[in-house]
């Protein structure tokens, strides 16, 4: 199915996908028909059967850190973990937030730890790595002017989940002092979440929230406000900044030694000059005896559009090029 140009990417993939996915669907019910006849179950809980060793695997201390560990290690390298590791595990950990919610509504307890709502507000609490507390150390904790910068300007979104700011602006990807607390603090804290469900025998999740929920209020009302999941989420604040504390106080230093020095200033005055200094181009337009009023060519310069949805950035993409 062709468009024109003017549609967005976003909403032209769309049209060109009706076919595979009519297919697909089809082909699945197809499936699905011949199986309730032959064996008198559905493909989904024939697969669920198959595949019931591994959902146990998964969920148990060393199959959590394995799953989160690669979440943010391939975000550390700067690849999106969550796009790379959740399409392995999504099957599992739909059906464990299921299985909670059937525990729970039997009256039992509900003890799946692998599931969306982990995911969202334990593991990735304040974004992938666990950095809803790296914000507040930036603003309070750090002496660098440029961190406490980048700390006031991440904390909103990076409470609401997105971290980026903090991800990019600190660097934390690609920052070789940050990479034992990233990839750390998601496994202690899903760690910690097993250990207060399987031992303290608290509920776990059972209601799905939607993903910009802060962490910490996103924990009490996953549980159904289970007592014990206050506490839980001052205890995940805690141990993740007890975690991220003294590699904070390193950068902090070195940052802070740059800027004694000079360094940042001095550096970025010379990206500047390199990317706008115009003389060149001046000079060029006055051999050509071209007017003052006419010198509006300065110098080519290539622009790289990051397009999450493709929808705006798309198009603008398209017409930069």
């Amino acid at each position: 199915i062709r468009l024109p140009e003017e549609v967005p990417p976003n909403i032209a993939q769309v049209f060109k996908d009706v076919i595979p996915f009519a297919l697909s669907v089809l082909s699945i019910y197809g499936l699905d028909l011949i199986v309730r006849n032959i064996f008198g179950t559905n493909v989904a809980e024939s697969v669920g059967k198959i595949l019931a060793p591994l959902f146990s695997a998964t969920d148990g201390y060393i199959g959590l850190a394995i799953v989160f560990g690669a979440y943010a290690f391939f975000w550390f390298v700067g690849i999106h973990g969550p796009s790379v590791v959740e399409p392995l595990i999504v099957a599992i950990s739909y059906a464990n937030i299921e299985a909670n919610v059937q525990l729970v509504q039997a009256g039992m307890h509900a003890d799946k730890i692998l599931n969306p709502v982990t995911q969202t507000f334990v593991v990735t609490m304040g974004g992938t790595g666990a950095t809803l507390v790296v914000p507040f150390m930036f603003m309070w904790l750090c002496k660098s002017k440029r961190n406490r910068i980048v700390g006031r300007a991440s904390v909103v979104p990076t409470f609401f989940g997105v971290n980026e700011p903090i991800l990019f602006g600190a660097p934390i990807v690609l920052n070789p002092i940050f990479f034992i607390p990233f990839v750390t603090a998601p496994i202690i804290n899903v760690w910690i979440m097993k250990f207060f469900v399987d031992v303290l025998q608290m509920n776990s999740f059972s209601i799905i929230l939607p993903w910009t929920t802060p962490a910490p209020i996103g924990i009490v009302m996953g549980t159904a406000l289970a007592p014990l999941s206050f506490v839980l989420a001052i205890t995940l604040i805690i141990i993740d900044t007890l975690i991220y504390y003294p590699f904070v106080k390193v950068y902090d230093h070195q940052i802070l030694e740059e800027e004694r020095k000079g360094n940042s200033s001095s550096e970025l005055k010379e990206k500047v000059a390199a990317n706008f200094n115009t003389a060149k181009a001046d000079a060029i337009l006055e051999k050509a005896g071209v007017d003052a009023a006419q010198k509006t060519i300065t110098e080519e310069t290539n622009v790289l559009v990051l397009c999450a949805g493709g929808g705006t950035s798309g198009l603008l993409a398209t017409a930069l090029n």
